[in-house]
């Protein structure tokens, strides 16, 4: 799908929401790159996980980068991506925005119409279009910067994937920028194309046409999940979501850096607690796989395939290079997928005494504008 000839015109203004955890330098640089595009945003809006510390509103407070845009605060009274980016949603909503824009707080964006053209598609007018993504360069992490498990699943992703898992794993069934029903992604084929149909948006560039994005996209259940560490996939839960409603796409054209400056914050990445969060989790994106209809009974027997092969590889890789990551990653593995077999993720189960709704609403009444460095 190549990109209209018609010069870029986005007729709503757009909102860029950033969700941010203890990265208040990263986030600096990240709002330094924002400046330098094209195509600016009407409103960003910066929900703060740690607002007790003060660095993030210290920094907004005292930066100057000589822009046009209106510049929001909003402290979240839980440090929790998905919950985040719900407080983003609605305070776009609030400020009427027609678009908006996520963001990761560790990117940098050296191609400067590189937001340009992620947003382009949504202002096509004879094409559903609610949802694009942008592609990634991925830096990764070193076996000094990062953890022996990080480092571990690195290599796997980047080719260790054993030959009997490329022939009879789930995966191998997924079409072209489809997506399988334990979770497993497939980029498109790059074929010169500028953009390409996917049923996934990667988490770090997520744009939406606020017309495909409601309460119902957003889920109390993903809160808890990770509220208690044990929640991944909250993009793929939200773009299933919208690609109910409408398109998704991947734009080739536009290409962002990940340059794995910091260790993540929104999962976690000790051995055992990674492997339990990678498995548990699945049983949440499988309960949603099909947006607002409930799973069919293939969609669950590729579940529980999924957690049989896994498992069984994860022993077999701690067996066959014996080290204590491996043997903790697949015993957290190991019960994060049985607790998915026996027990649906649920908010009453995992967090019964937080509102997350009425908590929101709480939220939002604390976000300010900040402009010129001074709060008004």
């Amino acid at each position: 799908m190549q990109a209209k000839t018609n010069p870029f015109t986005l007729g709503a203004d757009y909102a860029l929401c950033i969700c941010t955890y203890k990265r208040p330098l990263l986030l600096l640089k990240l709002l330094q790159d924002v400046a330098a595009q094209t195509h600016s945003p009407e409103a960003v809006i910066i929900v703060d996980g740690d607002p007790a510390s003060q660095g993030v509103a210290n920094l907004l407070a005292t930066m100057d980068l000589s822009v046009a845009w209106r510049l929001w605060y909003l402290p979240s009274n839980h440090a929790n991506l998905s919950y985040q980016r719900y407080l983003g949603y609605k305070a776009a909503r609030n400020l009427n925005a027609e678009v908006l824009l996520y963001l990761d707080d560790d990117l940098r964006i050296s191609q400067p119409d590189a937001l340009e053209k992620v947003l382009f598609p949504l202002s096509w007018d004879k094409e559903e279009i609610f949802g694009v993504t942008a592609t990634f360069q991925m830096v990764g992490y070193s076996q000094q910067t990062g953890t022996a498990t990080l480092w571990d699943r690195q290599q796997y992703n980047n080719g260790g994937i054993p030959l009997l898992v490329r022939l009879f794993g789930n995966a191998r069934k997924i079409p072209p920028g489809g997506l399988s029903p334990a979770g497993q992604r497939r980029l498109p084929l790059d074929q010169g194309q500028d953009y390409a149909p996917v049923d996934w948006l990667r988490g770090g560039v997520m744009a939406y046409s606020m017309r495909a994005l409601s309460e119902d996209c957003f889920s109390e259940d993903l809160f808890a999940m990770y509220q208690l560490r044990c929640g991944k996939g909250e993009d793929t839960f939200l773009s299933r979501k919208v690609r109910s409603k409408g398109q998704l796409l991947l734009a080739f054209c536009a290409q962002v850096e990940h340059p794995d400056d910091d260790l993540p914050k929104s999962y976690p990445y000790q051995a055992y607690r990674f492997g339990y969060a990678s498995a548990y989790s699945r049983r949440l994106l499988n309960d949603h796989y099909r947006g607002f209809d409930p799973p069919l009974w293939k969609d669950r027997f590729a579940l529980f395939k999924s957690y049989l092969g896994t498992t069984g590889l994860n022993w077999w890789r701690a067996i066959s290079g014996p080290k204590k990551h491996r043997f903790a990653f697949a015993w957290g593995y190991t019960r994060g997928a049985i607790r998915g077999l026996v027990q649906k993720p649920t908010a009453r189960n995992l967090t019964p005494k937080i509102d997350w709704f009425r908590d929101a609403e709480d939220a939002l009444h604390n976000m300010i504008v900040i402009q010129n460095g001074r709060s008004i």
